[in-house]
């Protein structure tokens, strides 16, 4: 590959992560939009949009219990896992 290609790939792959960045956002606006109208299904001409009620719950950060009971190594190597080496990718906009 030479530099000029990932260079383009880089572009590209910016333009569309920004393009899904501002479609998530509309996204998020219609869905809150719909959430107004209440419990139902609502139907356009094209989709169906069912909106439901979900019922408060109660989430647990183990990452607090954690370190409340200072836990030893040994414990945390016992429940802990290697995740493979790899790589990854983000593409943030450039500054000029």
């Amino acid at each position: 590959m030479t530099t000029d290609t990932a260079l383009q790939i880089v572009d590209q792959l910016g333009l569309i992560q920004d393009q899904i960045d501002q479609l998530t956002e509309q996204a998020e606006n219609l869905k809150a939009q719909v959430k107004l109208l209440g419990a139902g299904t609502y139907a356009g001409t094209l989709y169906v949009t069912k909106v439901t009620a979900v019922k408060e719950k109660l989430s647990t950060s183990w990452a607090s219990v954690a370190k409340t009971f200072n836990p030893s190594e040994e414990l945390i190597k016992a429940h802990s896992k290697v995740v493979p080496a790899g790589f990854s990718a983000s593409t943030t906009p450039l500054s000029n």
